[in-house]
């Protein structure tokens, strides 16, 4: 037996009563799959709508969730190739119904998985692969960014967000954050954004003009939307391309019509799994970011390490958390 979570109810958002900590048979793997024996795993945002039945996906209850783990090969399914017993691997991110990897071991399709670089310790390898490959597909493969663009970075103090803006500092691009307040200001310079814009107190459209000299911002990663939409909207530069993959304000996002028409702006409800299901899409993003990570051009960031038993913990203080500067993760070796 070993010990898993799974969720037993959907509920209201926020409400964390419907999961528990259960304990389920260890199963072998299928054909094209393999088993891991997790050593950690990270949460993320769409976990939360999953929790209410209004995610990319829905499940048949009870069910296990989660998307991102690392740990090691302690069994394999015919015709899997690509790995062995032993191997270390995380996991990247997929309509994942029927698996789910947060527990003390994971079932996954092996196209789903990847080796990690040597320089990362399993809590950091839990955490690269939904960050980095979602920024990675809507800055390189759709905007096709360049050096000399300005890219705002709503909500800059998440993983999202950080990992993005070291993907824009590889190319040369600057790139701009917005921080719910001051409180975070001086920690996003110091990890390299090149301006900050506290929504508490500034004019955003305004600091985005002044700090981009009136070219305005051409690519926004944004998983806000709601309102944050209409107070950047005169910052857009011409041709501008809003990626919206987020819903962190549940407020409806209307757009700015107008001031998107006048700068020939794009708006594109964006995810990670637009591009994921794709062989060589899947094998450009994977190739890239582990690159990245092996010679220190990017690093995951980790906010808060949990032991299993205190996942609720972990779930709660994702949830409220305003000064969150990097992933929060629960390891499985922590007794």
């Amino acid at each position: 037996m070993a010990k898993v979570l799974r969720l037993h109810e959907y509920k209201e958002y926020k409400d964390l009563s419907g999961i528990s900590l259960d304990d389920i048979p260890v199963t072998e793997p299928k054909a094209g799959e393999i088993r891991i024996k997790v050593d950690a795993f990270s949460l993320n945002y769409g976990d939360y709508e999953l929790f209410t039945n209004n995610y990319m996906f829905s499940m048949e209850l009870p069910a296990r969730f989660g998307d991102e783990c690392a740990g090691i090969v302690d069994a394999i399914g015919e015709g899997v190739k690509e790995f062995k017993i032993g191997d270390k691997v995380s996991t990247m991110p997929w309509m994942n119904e029927g698996y789910g990897v947060d527990g003390e071991f994971a079932i996954v399709p092996a196209r789903f998985a990847a080796h990690y670089p040597e320089n990362l310790s399993s809590e950091e390898a839990c955490c690269i692969w939904v960050a980095y490959l979602t920024c990675y597909y809507a800055l390189f493969e759709v905007a096709e960014i360049k050096s000399n663009d300005y890219v705002l970075i709503t909500a800059g103090t998440s993983s999202a967000g950080m990992a993005a803006m070291e993907l824009c500092k590889m190319t040369g691009a600057k790139a701009i954050a917005t921080s719910r307040t001051n409180k975070n200001r001086d920690f996003l310079l110091e990890i390299g954004y090149d301006h900050v814009i506290a929504q508490s107190d500034n004019n955003m459209s305004e600091s985005i003009m002044e700090f981009t000299k009136g070219q305005g911002a051409r690519i926004i990663y944004d998983p806000i939307g709601g309102k944050i939409v209409q107070e950047y909207a005169n910052g857009l530069a011409q041709n501008a391309v809003i990626f919206l993959y987020g819903g962190m304000d549940p407020n409806p996002t209307i757009l700015p019509e107008i001031e998107m028409t006048q700068k020939a702006a794009c708006f594109r409800p964006f995810s990670v799994y637009n591009h994921i299901y794709e062989a060589a899409s899947r094998e450009r993003g994977v190739k890239f970011i582990y690159n990245a990570l092996q010679r220190g051009y990017i690093k995951a960031y980790v906010e808060k390490i949990y032991s299993l038993e205190d996942f609720r913990l972990a779930f709660e203080d994702q949830l409220k958390s305003t000064t969150r500067r990097g992933k929060m993760v629960v390891s499985t070796q922590i007794q």
